[in-house]
């Protein structure tokens, strides 16, 4: 796992988002105690056990609420926000129904900083593609991480990532599980991500 996240690291990739579990929490922790400027995020398990405290633990920066207690809307979703926030670390949403979820948090002004949402060029899990790319493009004053932003393997990562570019989308998260994979996503993103012309 390390090895796979050192070879992003020299592409140029400067940090993970990590589930609060296995050898991915124990890599990235190593990886910010080598590299000063590693940046952990995470995101909660959708159970009673959330993985905050691992998260804090391993001095994750930024924490999402897991897409599956964010979706619902509900006052577990208030409570975890809370949590992440008194812990000192940023507070994100992560979504898989993003349309409402989004409109949501920003009309009840809900303590988010970052929204973790699918985006890519075939409208994966994104629902209606142009309202969300509208709702992404002109609110500006949050943060939206794309994920799915490979469509599972579906879309060619320079195809991807140049999508990626042309909306207001200031970081992804991609799947890796070769060091190949790790080397190219994160050339091809970076190179398509620094291009942008927003």
């Amino acid at each position: 796992m390390l090895e796979i996240l050192e070879a992003s690291y020299v592409e140029g990739a400067r940090g993970v988002e990590v589930i609060p579990s296995g050898k991915i929490t124990e890599a990235a922790q190593m990886m910010s105690e080598i590299y000063s400027d590693y940046v952990i995020t995470g995101s909660t398990y959708p159970s009673k056990n959330s993985g905050i405290s691992l998260l804090v633990e391993i001095g994750a920066k930024l924490i999402f609420v897991h897409g599956m207690i964010s979706d619902n809307r509900g006052g577990i979703l208030l409570r975890l926000l809370d949590e992440i926030s008194s812990n000192g670390i940023i507070p994100g949403v992560a979504t898989h129904d993003p349309i409402p979820t989004l409109k949501h948090c920003i009309e009840n002004s809900l303590n988010v900083k970052v929204f973790l949402i699918p985006f890519n060029a075939n409208g994966i899990l994104m629902g209606n593609t142009k309202k969300l790319e509208e709702i992404v493009d002109k609110t500006k004053n949050f943060h939206f991480i794309g994920m799915k932003t490979l469509a599972a393997g579906e879309i060619e990562p320079e195809a991807a990532f140049q999508y990626i570019a042309n909306h207001n989308i200031c970081a992804v998260t991609i799947g890796m599980v070769t060091k190949q994979q790790a080397e190219e996503s994160t050339r091809i993103a970076l190179k398509a991500l620094n291009n942008k012309t927003l």
